[in-house]
């Protein structure tokens, strides 16, 4: 069965917030990579700006034209939780509370991103990333729970390393979608001049 190609007016609209969603996943996990003894603050800031820059990106995946009504419901969730659980970090007192706080936000923002990709990923191409993305999030939130009593290094390093996954399978989506748009995402958005 081949795989199914997103309409050229969706990929050319699309591949950018993906893209900048990689980025963002990306530039977090390889900052965790060389962190070599990161205390509670390192932990506690590092997890709330990682949460609110996703969140960002993900509110600006959402927004876009494309993206069916009913897909955003879900997808606004996921990004509030993030919101959320960066609000709450800055408030952590221990690595202990710290890996808390990130684990639930992790699994609450993957669940709502899975019931996005369980309802729309038949009618929205793009909406079948975040079954990956969603469940690198409750994988590695599944992770922080288990390990909490890991030191900061550790906790980050798990939510380092779905974030390195996220930022693959999104890279690879999103440059997909950009080489799906191509040339003809341009005619496709540009207006055509009435014949004469």
């Amino acid at each position: 069965m081949p795989a199914a190609k997103a309409p050229v007016e969706t990929a050319a609209i699309m591949w950018k917030p993906i893209l900048v969603r990689a980025l963002i996943a990306a530039i977090f996990g390889l900052t965790t990579i060389f962190l070599q003894e990161p205390g509670l603050g390192v932990l506690k800031y590092g997890l709330a700006a990682y949460f609110v820059f996703s969140g960002s990106g993900l509110w600006e995946y959402l927004r876009r034209e494309p993206v069916p009504e009913g897909m955003r419901g879900p997808l606004s969730i996921a990004a509030a939780v993030f919101m959320v659980g960066a609000i709450a970090l800055l408030f952590a007192g221990t690595a202990f509370v710290a890996g808390l706080i990130a684990a639930v936000a992790l699994i609450g923002s993957g669940l709502a991103e899975v019931v996005a990709w369980a309802r729309y990923r038949r009618e929205f191409v793009p909406a079948r990333d975040q079954l990956y993305t969603g469940g690198v999030g409750i994988l590695s939130g599944i992770g922080l729970l288990i390990f909490l009593h890991l030191d900061p290094h550790g906790m980050l390093g798990i939510v380092g390393g779905g974030a390195i996954v996220i930022a693959v399978l999104l890279a690879i989506s999103g440059f997909g979608f950009r080489h799906d748009a191509g040339p003809a995402a341009r005619e496709a958005a540009e207006p055509r001049a009435p014949r004469r």
